[in-house]
């Protein structure tokens, strides 16, 4: 009887020191991955800003070349000519500061979007509850253990 027992301690005790390491390698795994996607994410944050950007001083080169057309063909604006030039600036002014809001906005939804992905991925990893449940099943299969010695 007791060379059973022996062996049902030494069983369980290499069954607590396997799971310790799955549970190791997995949060070892967890906190990769983590860092993999949050490393990505910002990348492509850092890309969209660059390109939307690009897009606002690409308009923005647009017009003044528009602006410049005008008075070479035209040499001399008139009078008329001059308000909507001013008019032009003025919406061009309007249309800046609603790109910065609409930026501003854009930036803090993919800041929120970021946040969310980085908890939907934590709660994937949950570790203290994974490790709650390992060490339910490792009492089990103990006891199960015991029972049959």
């Amino acid at each position: 009887m007791a060379a059973k027992n022996t062996s049902v301690k030494k069983a369980s005790a290499k069954a607590k020191k396997e799971v310790v390491e799955a549970v190791d390698a997995v949060e070892d795994a967890a906190e990769t991955v983590l860092s993999v996607v949050s490393k990505k994410v910002s990348r492509n944050v850092e890309q969209a800003q660059g390109v939307a950007k690009n897009v606002w001083f690409a308009y923005l080169g647009a017009a003044g070349v528009a602006v410049n057309e005008v008075k070479n063909r035209f040499g001399k604006i008139s009078a008329e000519g001059q308000d909507l030039a001013q008019d032009l600036v003025a919406r061009g002014e309007k249309v800046q500061d609603d790109a910065q809001e609409f930026l501003k906005s854009g930036r803090s939804d993919i800041e929120e979007q970021i946040e969310a992905a980085k908890e939907r991925v934590s709660s994937a990893f949950d570790m203290p509850s994974r490790l709650k449940d390992l060490a339910n099943k490792l009492e089990g299969l103990s006891k199960d253990l015991k029972k049959s010695a």
